[in-house]
């Protein structure tokens, strides 16, 4: 992928999304969370970091995941509470990401969570290393390959309620539940039609 290519798809990325959108208030009584959508603009590709969460966990047990969790009452806000998550759960640190915007909040049907996703970039590298709790291993995806990797919906049903689920295939993973909704999201937001 030449320069080019890539700075034309940074921008787009930067063009997605917004840090000054009007979020719709959270639910009463919802508890907030946050997850971070980080990427490496040093590669051309674009790589976009996943976990694999523990199958110890109460909820989303051994799904692919963005890292990120519930609020704390010191958050200030929702990217504070992302930026937390992700140094807690990768090591990443706050002065090591530059924040892009958000994406549309959506509530997770299995831990019923208001979550709010950041788009952020990372600004240099560093050790990624997982908690040993709660992540039981990270990997990136290029955001290239996501807006070409093989893609559908599915109906599926949980506690008598019936919804559309995306699931997203490549590198040998399957990404889905509120995972492959915040990557349709972003990926729509990008271009991608389907």
């Amino acid at each position: 992928m030449s320069d080019g290519a890539r700075a034309d798809l940074l921008r787009r990325l930067r063009d997605a999304v917004s840090i000054d959108v009007a979020m719709p208030p959270r639910p009463h009584g919802m508890r907030g969370a946050s997850v971070l959508l980080l990427f490496d603009p040093s590669e051309a590709t674009l790589p976009l970091l996943f976990v694999q969460r523990s199958a110890e966990l109460r909820f989303h047990a051994g799904q692919i995941a963005f890292p990120g969790g519930g609020a704390e009452p010191d958050d200030r806000d929702v990217v504070a509470t992302a930026l937390r998550e992700a140094a807690e759960e990768v090591g990443v640190q706050p002065e090591n990401v530059e924040v892009l915007g958000l994406l549309q909040p959506l509530i997770t049907v299995t831990s019923d969570r208001w979550l709010t996703p950041v788009v952020a970039l990372q600004r240099g590298p560093w050790d990624v290393r997982g908690d040993g709790v709660e992540v039981a291993e990270w990997f990136c995806i290029p955001l290239t390959d996501l807006m070409t990797a093989a893609h559908t919906v599915r109906r599926l049903e949980r506690d008598g309620r019936s919804r559309d689920v995306h699931f997203y295939e490549t590198h040998g993973r399957v990404i889905w539940g509120v995972t492959g909704a915040i990557l349709h999201e972003l990926l729509h937001r990008l271009g991608r039609s389907d």
